[in-house]
């Protein structure tokens, strides 16, 4: 792909990012010890909610997962805004069993869940959240904002879900390219035994978790594609060298994983240029911009555009964001990929890395044949009707 000289963006649009950024210098957000504007991560977060929903008392940790998946099947209404957690009853006591518990969304009353949940005819107890063991308070090695993971919120999580909704009603390329309004008739596809999937993974890089998507990648024989925060990127060049050198596409996540319905249209874009800059001296060469939680408006539009560049979403969500469990990462991947699939992972949790040979074997054994993102939209676009200029 030809590397273009991009221009720099206009005065206004640094001001307006440095107003609205309280990290707009990406060498200071280097030397920082923590990147609030990286993640959405709430204080009250950093510890456990004060109550939680408790199942039963499993002899195995396998067993307290399997009575979860059978609580899903049987109420999955009620269970979706639950993120389920599997503790040892007494550490100290290796045969005291496992409990299964599950904390509702910060925004969720427990009781109130609870009772939802017995109406429907379940069971469920609200506990203490200080009740858990000690031991499973610890934060995994993943979780800490120096590793640019991203927690997103009760609010976030609603619209992203809602992405994955809307794409199953528009067709292909609107769901993943926004403002594309062309159409690819399924005879055509069927014509041209069309069969892609593409794999995208946003935020990070991780400095543990990213080098490790990339082996499975590299061992699978899978290009895909991965979209950095900028300020994230900056302190790992050497990481996303890599990303290119082993031939995957990079896209650009914006420079601090903004709400980017909330800038105007410089601001946006200075998100957006800046990124594309710090990528560009690690050899990458971006041309696809995905927002922030998939938050955009006409103003990420005119600024993508401005930055020759093209919008990109997904239509198959792993939730691997929410669950953060390699098990319910394949139980979504099973009930919705497919052939023409844009997946969504990201690159900042070990569960994903867990999941991932898994996940690739599904696809294939589905007909899946992997490309990039840029080579996905390409393709289809070949196939539209009427057929697309390309860029």
């Amino acid at each position: 792909m030809r590397r273009r000289r991009r221009r720099a963006f206009l005065a206004a649009g640094l001001l307006a990012a440095v107003v609205q950024s309280p990290l707009a210098d990406p060498a200071q957000a280097a030397d920082q010890a923590h990147l609030a504007t990286v993640t959405t991560l709430r204080k009250e977060a950093d510890s456990p909610p004060a109550r939680m929903l408790q199942f039963g008392v499993y002899r195995t940790e396998a067993d307290a997962w399997v009575a979860w998946k059978a609580i899903v099947r049987r109420q999955p209404d009620m269970v979706a805004d639950l993120v389920p957690r599997v503790f040892q009853q007494r550490p100290d006591l290796p045969d005291s069993g496992f409990v299964l518990r599950a904390a509702p969304l910060p925004d969720l009353d427990p009781n109130f869940v609870c009772r939802r949940i017995v109406g429907g005819g379940g069971s469920c107890l609200v506990v203490d959240a200080a009740e858990q063991p000690a031991a499973a308070t610890a934060a995994a090695p993943e979780d800490n904002d120096r590793n640019g993971v991203v927690t997103y919120s009760p609010d976030q999580s609603r619209e992203m879900q809602e992405i994955e909704r809307q794409a199953s009603r528009l067709s292909r390329i609107a769901a993943i390219v926004p403002g594309n309004e062309a159409r690819v008739d399924i005879g055509a596809l069927k014509a041209s035994r069309w069969n892609l999937c593409s794999l995208t993974f946003d935020d990070g890089p991780h400095p543990a978790v990213t080098p490790r998507i990339l082996d499975i990648l590299r061992s699978e024989g899978v290009r895909a594609t991965f979209f950095p925060i900028g300020n994230v990127a900056v302190r790992h060049p050497r990481i996303i060298q890599r990303i290119v050198q082993e031939g995957h596409e990079v896209g650009n996540h914006s420079l601090t994983h903004p709400n980017m319905r909330t800038l105007n249209t410089e601001a946006q874009r200075a998100q957006i240029a800046e990124t594309n800059r710090i990528l560009s001296q690690s050899g990458a060469d971006p041309v696809l911009f995905r927002p922030p939680a998939g938050r955009w408006n006409s103003d990420t539009l005119s600024a993508v555009e401005q930055e020759k560049m093209s919008p990109a979403l997904w239509n198959v969500d792993t939730r691997d964001w929410f669950t953060r469990d390699a098990g319910k990462i394949m139980a979504q991947l099973e009930a919705t990929g497919t052939i023409g699939s844009v997946v969504l992972m990201h690159t900042t949790y070990n569960a994903t890395a867990e999941a991932l040979p898994r996940a690739i074997g599904l696809l294939r054994t589905r007909g899946c044949r992997f490309v990039t993102l840029s080579e996905w939209i390409t393709s289809l676009n070949s196939l539209a009707t009427p057929r697309i200029a390309q860029r």
